[in-house]
Protein backbone atom coordinates (compact mmCIF):
# COMPACT_ATOMS: atom_id res chain seq x y z
CA UNK A 1 0.00 0.00 0.00
CA UNK A 2 1.45 3.80 -0.77
CA UNK A 3 1.30 4.85 2.56
CA UNK A 4 1.93 8.58 1.25
CA UNK A 5 -0.67 8.59 -1.12
CA UNK A 6 -3.17 7.97 1.75
CA UNK A 7 -1.53 10.44 4.48
CA UNK A 8 -2.02 12.73 1.37
CA UNK A 9 -5.82 11.81 0.62
CA UNK A 10 -6.24 12.14 4.38
CA UNK A 11 -4.81 15.20 5.23
CA UNK A 12 -6.98 16.69 1.75
CA UNK A 13 -10.47 14.97 3.24
CA UNK A 14 -10.65 12.37 0.09
CA UNK A 15 -10.91 9.20 2.11
CA UNK A 16 -14.18 8.04 2.98
CA UNK A 17 -14.82 7.45 6.84
CA UNK A 18 -13.72 3.87 6.69
CA UNK A 19 -10.80 4.71 4.63
CA UNK A 20 -10.24 7.39 7.67
CA UNK A 21 -11.05 4.87 10.55
CA UNK A 22 -8.93 2.21 8.90
CA UNK A 23 -6.02 4.79 8.31
CA UNK A 24 -6.31 5.88 12.11
CA UNK A 25 -5.87 2.42 13.27
CA UNK A 26 -2.94 1.83 11.36
CA UNK A 27 -1.28 5.20 12.24
CA UNK A 28 -1.26 4.38 15.97
CA UNK A 29 -0.14 0.85 15.83
CA UNK A 30 3.75 0.15 16.08
CA UNK A 31 4.06 0.24 12.20
CA UNK A 32 2.62 3.46 11.95
CA UNK A 33 4.27 5.07 14.64
CA UNK A 34 7.62 3.44 13.32
CA UNK A 35 7.25 4.44 9.54
CA UNK A 36 6.10 8.33 11.03
CA UNK A 37 9.55 8.08 12.96
CA UNK A 38 11.41 7.48 10.04
CA UNK A 39 9.86 9.79 7.49
CA UNK A 40 9.95 12.38 10.65
CA UNK A 41 13.81 12.29 10.81
CA UNK A 42 14.56 11.93 6.81
CA UNK A 43 12.22 15.01 6.66
CA UNK A 44 14.28 17.07 9.31
CA UNK A 45 17.75 15.65 7.67
CA UNK A 46 16.56 16.71 4.03
CA UNK A 47 15.62 20.69 5.41
CA UNK A 48 18.86 21.08 7.31
CA UNK A 49 20.83 19.86 4.50
CA UNK A 50 18.72 21.99 2.22
CA UNK A 51 18.86 25.44 4.15
CA UNK A 52 22.71 25.29 6.10
CA UNK A 53 22.81 28.47 4.89
CA UNK A 54 19.73 29.70 6.68
CA UNK A 55 20.36 27.64 9.89
CA UNK A 56 17.46 29.28 12.88
CA UNK A 57 18.54 28.20 16.55
CA UNK A 58 16.81 24.75 17.21
CA UNK A 59 18.25 24.46 20.76
CA UNK A 60 16.60 27.84 21.51
CA UNK A 61 12.93 27.16 20.14
CA UNK A 62 13.32 23.51 21.88
CA UNK A 63 13.85 24.59 25.24
CA UNK A 64 11.36 27.26 24.60
CA UNK A 65 8.73 24.16 24.18
CA UNK A 66 10.19 22.24 26.53
CA UNK A 67 9.51 25.36 29.30
CA UNK A 68 5.94 25.14 28.20
CA UNK A 69 4.27 22.67 30.96
CA UNK A 70 1.35 21.35 28.67
CA UNK A 71 3.87 19.66 26.31
CA UNK A 72 6.63 18.63 28.54
CA UNK A 73 4.20 17.07 31.29
CA UNK A 74 1.49 14.48 30.99
CA UNK A 75 -0.16 13.63 34.12
CA UNK A 76 0.20 9.54 34.44
CA UNK A 77 -3.02 7.70 33.71
CA UNK A 78 -4.05 4.08 34.51
CA UNK A 79 -1.60 1.04 33.58
CA UNK A 80 -1.11 3.09 29.99
CA UNK A 81 1.75 3.29 28.38
CA UNK A 82 3.72 6.51 25.78
CA UNK A 83 1.84 5.81 22.26
CA UNK A 84 5.01 6.63 20.81
CA UNK A 85 6.94 3.61 22.32
CA UNK A 86 10.16 3.65 19.71
CA UNK A 87 10.53 7.01 18.67
CA UNK A 88 13.66 8.09 17.33
CA UNK A 89 15.37 8.92 21.18
CA UNK A 90 16.19 12.77 20.30
CA UNK A 91 13.69 15.14 22.19
CA UNK A 92 13.32 16.73 18.78
CA UNK A 93 11.45 14.47 17.12
CA UNK A 94 9.28 12.88 19.87
CA UNK A 95 8.46 15.91 20.39
CA UNK A 96 7.52 16.56 16.74
CA UNK A 97 5.88 12.92 16.20
CA UNK A 98 3.48 13.58 19.53
CA UNK A 99 2.36 16.47 18.06
CA UNK A 100 1.80 15.61 14.59
CA UNK A 101 -0.42 12.14 16.18
CA UNK A 102 -2.47 14.99 17.95
CA UNK A 103 -3.18 16.98 14.93
CA UNK A 104 -4.11 13.84 13.01
CA UNK A 105 -7.02 12.56 15.56
CA UNK A 106 -8.72 15.79 15.85
CA UNK A 107 -8.19 16.33 12.23
CA UNK A 108 -9.76 13.06 11.79
CA UNK A 109 -12.63 14.26 13.93
CA UNK A 110 -12.91 17.41 11.89
CA UNK A 111 -13.38 15.87 9.19
CA UNK A 112 -15.08 12.84 9.12
CA UNK A 113 -17.41 12.12 11.67
CA UNK A 114 -20.08 14.70 12.25
CA UNK A 115 -19.65 17.18 9.07
CA UNK A 116 -23.27 16.95 8.60
CA UNK A 117 -24.02 17.87 12.27
CA UNK A 118 -22.07 20.78 12.32
CA UNK A 119 -23.12 22.39 9.54
CA UNK A 120 -26.93 21.90 10.18
CA UNK A 121 -25.85 23.29 13.66
CA UNK A 122 -23.21 25.95 13.41
CA UNK A 123 -23.07 27.24 9.82
CA UNK A 124 -20.43 25.72 7.20
CA UNK A 125 -16.97 24.19 8.09
CA UNK A 126 -15.45 27.56 7.64
CA UNK A 127 -17.47 29.00 10.24
CA UNK A 128 -17.09 26.55 13.35
CA UNK A 129 -14.17 25.60 15.59
CA UNK A 130 -13.92 22.26 17.00
CA UNK A 131 -12.43 21.37 20.67
CA UNK A 132 -11.68 17.22 20.60
CA UNK A 133 -10.34 14.49 23.40
CA UNK A 134 -9.26 10.66 22.73
CA UNK A 135 -9.46 8.61 25.22
CA UNK A 136 -7.45 9.01 28.08
CA UNK A 137 -7.33 12.31 27.48
CA UNK A 138 -8.51 15.68 29.22
CA UNK A 139 -8.61 19.06 28.77
CA UNK A 140 -9.17 22.54 30.11
CA UNK A 141 -9.59 25.64 27.62
CA UNK A 142 -11.09 29.58 27.71
CA UNK A 143 -13.60 30.30 24.90
CA UNK A 144 -13.27 33.68 23.06
CA UNK A 145 -15.77 35.25 25.76
CA UNK A 146 -13.65 34.32 28.53
CA UNK A 147 -16.12 31.16 29.85
CA UNK A 148 -13.86 28.48 31.06
CA UNK A 149 -14.23 24.49 30.06
CA UNK A 150 -13.30 21.01 31.20
CA UNK A 151 -13.42 18.87 28.85
CA UNK A 152 -13.13 15.00 29.53
CA UNK A 153 -11.81 12.13 27.93
CA UNK A 154 -13.58 10.69 24.29
CA UNK A 155 -15.27 14.43 24.50
CA UNK A 156 -16.11 17.08 21.43
CA UNK A 157 -16.78 20.48 21.65
CA UNK A 158 -17.40 22.31 18.83
CA UNK A 159 -18.38 26.35 18.41
CA UNK A 160 -18.53 29.12 15.76
CA UNK A 161 -15.70 31.30 15.17
CA UNK A 162 -17.88 34.49 15.67
CA UNK A 163 -18.35 33.21 19.39
CA UNK A 164 -18.66 35.80 21.33
CA UNK A 165 -21.93 37.32 19.02
CA UNK A 166 -23.11 33.71 18.90
CA UNK A 167 -22.64 31.38 21.78
CA UNK A 168 -24.14 28.53 20.98
CA UNK A 169 -22.05 24.66 20.97
CA UNK A 170 -22.69 21.27 20.56
CA UNK A 171 -21.39 19.04 22.63
CA UNK A 172 -20.50 15.43 22.40
CA UNK A 173 -19.25 13.24 25.76
CA UNK A 174 -18.83 15.23 28.87
CA UNK A 175 -17.98 18.81 30.04
CA UNK A 176 -18.24 21.23 32.57
CA UNK A 177 -18.46 24.94 32.07
CA UNK A 178 -18.00 28.12 33.71
CA UNK A 179 -19.76 30.90 31.84
CA UNK A 180 -18.88 34.44 31.62
CA UNK A 181 -21.54 36.54 31.91
CA UNK A 182 -23.23 38.36 29.05
CA UNK A 183 -27.06 39.09 29.32
CA UNK A 184 -27.10 40.15 25.25
CA UNK A 185 -25.86 36.76 24.18
CA UNK A 186 -27.04 33.52 25.84
CA UNK A 187 -24.84 30.63 26.59
CA UNK A 188 -26.48 27.22 25.03
CA UNK A 189 -25.31 24.20 24.88
CA UNK A 190 -26.63 21.14 22.88
CA UNK A 191 -26.17 17.90 23.64
CA UNK A 192 -27.89 14.97 21.92
CA UNK A 193 -31.67 16.38 22.08
CA UNK A 194 -30.94 18.51 24.93
CA UNK A 195 -30.38 22.25 24.79
CA UNK A 196 -28.71 24.38 28.11
CA UNK A 197 -29.19 28.14 28.28
CA UNK A 198 -27.45 30.07 30.63
CA UNK A 199 -26.41 33.93 31.19
CA UNK A 200 -23.80 33.70 33.74
CA UNK A 201 -23.67 30.07 35.75
CA UNK A 202 -21.58 26.69 35.81
CA UNK A 203 -22.76 23.20 35.01
CA UNK A 204 -21.76 20.12 33.67
CA UNK A 205 -23.30 18.24 31.07
CA UNK A 206 -23.42 14.68 30.14
CA UNK A 207 -23.90 12.94 26.93
CA UNK A 208 -22.09 10.72 25.38
CA UNK A 209 -22.71 9.10 22.14
CA UNK A 210 -22.41 5.55 23.12
CA UNK A 211 -24.62 6.10 26.46
CA UNK A 212 -28.27 6.29 26.84
CA UNK A 213 -27.76 8.69 29.71
CA UNK A 214 -28.09 12.51 29.25
CA UNK A 215 -27.07 14.59 32.15
CA UNK A 216 -27.25 18.64 33.25
CA UNK A 217 -26.45 19.33 36.69
CA UNK A 218 -26.12 22.66 37.87
CA UNK A 219 -23.63 23.95 40.54
CA UNK A 220 -24.27 27.77 41.23
CA UNK A 221 -26.54 30.32 38.81
CA UNK A 222 -29.60 28.92 36.46
CA UNK A 223 -30.01 27.50 33.21
CA UNK A 224 -33.39 26.40 31.46
CA UNK A 225 -33.28 22.52 30.07
CA UNK A 226 -34.90 22.11 27.24
CA UNK A 227 -35.60 18.91 25.24
CA UNK A 228 -36.29 19.48 21.50
CA UNK A 229 -37.87 16.41 21.04
CA UNK A 230 -40.60 16.98 23.21
CA UNK A 231 -42.33 19.90 25.47
CA UNK A 232 -40.26 19.20 28.30
CA UNK A 233 -38.71 22.38 30.01
CA UNK A 234 -37.52 22.86 33.64
CA UNK A 235 -35.05 25.78 35.39
CA UNK A 236 -32.86 24.50 37.58
CA UNK A 237 -31.68 25.94 40.78
CA UNK A 238 -28.26 25.32 42.17
CA UNK A 239 -27.35 21.50 43.01
CA UNK A 240 -30.00 20.65 40.72
CA UNK A 241 -29.77 18.56 37.56
CA UNK A 242 -32.01 16.83 34.54
CA UNK A 243 -31.28 13.23 34.00
CA UNK A 244 -32.47 10.29 31.44
CA UNK A 245 -30.91 6.98 31.79
CA UNK A 246 -32.93 5.23 29.01
CA UNK A 247 -31.88 7.10 26.45
CA UNK A 248 -36.26 7.38 25.30
CA UNK A 249 -36.62 10.97 25.63
CA UNK A 250 -38.05 10.77 29.70
CA UNK A 251 -36.71 13.22 31.41
CA UNK A 252 -36.73 13.99 35.05
CA UNK A 253 -35.34 16.58 37.61
CA UNK A 254 -33.98 15.77 40.77
CA UNK A 255 -31.82 17.13 43.53
CA UNK A 256 -27.74 16.11 42.19
CA UNK A 257 -24.93 15.60 44.63
CA UNK A 258 -22.76 18.09 42.70
CA UNK A 259 -19.29 17.33 44.73
CA UNK A 260 -19.84 13.72 43.29
CA UNK A 261 -20.81 14.53 39.68
CA UNK A 262 -17.24 16.68 39.38
CA UNK A 263 -15.35 14.15 40.40
CA UNK A 264 -13.94 13.43 36.92
CA UNK A 265 -12.50 16.66 37.04
CA UNK A 266 -10.21 15.67 39.75
CA UNK A 267 -9.57 12.50 38.12
CA UNK A 268 -11.74 10.77 40.98
CA UNK A 269 -13.68 7.79 39.32
CA UNK A 270 -16.77 7.22 40.67
CA UNK A 271 -19.52 4.56 40.23
CA UNK A 272 -23.04 4.38 42.34
CA UNK A 273 -25.15 1.57 41.18
CA UNK A 274 -24.13 2.02 37.69
CA UNK A 275 -24.15 -0.87 35.39
CA UNK A 276 -21.54 -3.29 34.58
CA UNK A 277 -21.64 -2.18 30.72
CA UNK A 278 -21.37 1.61 31.23
CA UNK A 279 -18.60 0.75 34.17
CA UNK A 280 -16.64 -0.91 31.30
CA UNK A 281 -17.38 2.23 28.54
CA UNK A 282 -16.30 4.44 31.23
CA UNK A 283 -12.74 2.67 32.01
CA UNK A 284 -12.41 2.67 28.21
CA UNK A 285 -12.47 6.54 28.02
CA UNK A 286 -11.27 6.87 31.13
CA UNK A 287 -7.81 5.31 30.51
CA UNK A 288 -7.87 4.74 26.74
CA UNK A 289 -7.97 0.82 26.21
CA UNK A 290 -10.67 -1.51 24.71
CA UNK A 291 -12.01 -4.00 26.98
CA UNK A 292 -13.32 -7.02 25.64
CA UNK A 293 -15.20 -9.49 28.28
CA UNK A 294 -15.53 -13.36 27.66
CA UNK A 295 -17.23 -15.62 29.92
CA UNK A 296 -20.79 -15.38 31.56
CA UNK A 297 -21.79 -12.58 34.34
CA UNK A 298 -25.24 -11.45 35.36
CA UNK A 299 -25.80 -7.91 32.91
CA UNK A 300 -28.20 -6.29 35.88
CA UNK A 301 -24.76 -6.44 37.89
CA UNK A 302 -24.82 -2.71 39.76
CA UNK A 303 -21.06 -1.77 40.64
CA UNK A 304 -20.78 1.47 43.29
CA UNK A 305 -17.34 2.60 44.64
CA UNK A 306 -14.69 5.62 44.20
CA UNK A 307 -11.23 5.34 43.22
CA UNK A 308 -8.29 7.70 44.48
CA UNK A 309 -7.09 10.44 42.30
CA UNK A 310 -5.89 8.63 39.31
CA UNK A 311 -5.66 5.38 40.06
CA UNK A 312 -4.05 2.92 38.03
CA UNK A 313 -6.36 1.04 35.98
CA UNK A 314 -4.93 -2.31 37.44
CA UNK A 315 -5.86 -1.43 40.77
CA UNK A 316 -9.32 -0.59 39.85
CA UNK A 317 -9.60 -4.26 37.90
CA UNK A 318 -8.51 -5.53 41.10
CA UNK A 319 -10.75 -4.06 42.92
CA UNK A 320 -13.53 -4.85 40.44
CA UNK A 321 -12.50 -8.41 39.63
CA UNK A 322 -12.97 -9.65 43.45
CA UNK A 323 -16.03 -8.38 43.85
CA UNK A 324 -17.53 -9.43 40.40
CA UNK A 325 -15.49 -12.81 39.83
CA UNK A 326 -13.35 -11.90 36.63
CA UNK A 327 -9.56 -12.29 35.60
CA UNK A 328 -8.16 -9.72 33.29
CA UNK A 329 -4.84 -9.38 31.47
CA UNK A 330 -3.37 -5.96 30.01
CA UNK A 331 -1.18 -6.06 26.74
CA UNK A 332 -0.64 -2.47 25.59
CA UNK A 333 -4.33 -0.50 25.28
CA UNK A 334 -5.78 -3.96 24.98
CA UNK A 335 -7.49 -5.25 28.04
CA UNK A 336 -8.95 -9.10 28.54
CA UNK A 337 -11.45 -9.62 30.79
CA UNK A 338 -12.66 -13.63 31.71
CA UNK A 339 -15.54 -14.15 33.85
CA UNK A 340 -15.11 -17.44 36.35
CA UNK A 341 -17.73 -20.33 35.47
Amino acid sequence: MDREKQIRDFHNGTLSKQEAEEFLQWYTSDEGEAYMSRKLEQNWKVKADAKKEDQWDQDTLFKRIFKDPKILTQEKRGNQRPLASNWNNSPTFRVAASLLLLFAISFLFYQYFNPQELGNDLGSPTDWIVKCNPSGQKSRFTLPDGSKVFLNAQSTLKYPKDFKANRSLVLEGEAYFEVFPDKEHPFRVTSKELTTTALGTAFNIKAFENSPEIEVVLTHGKVKVEAGKSDFEEVLLPGQGVVSESGDGNFRKEQMDVEKVLYWKDGILYFSDTHFEEVLKTLERWYGVKISVTGNYDKGFLCSGTFDKNEYLDNVLDILGHSIGFEYKIDKKKVDLKFHP
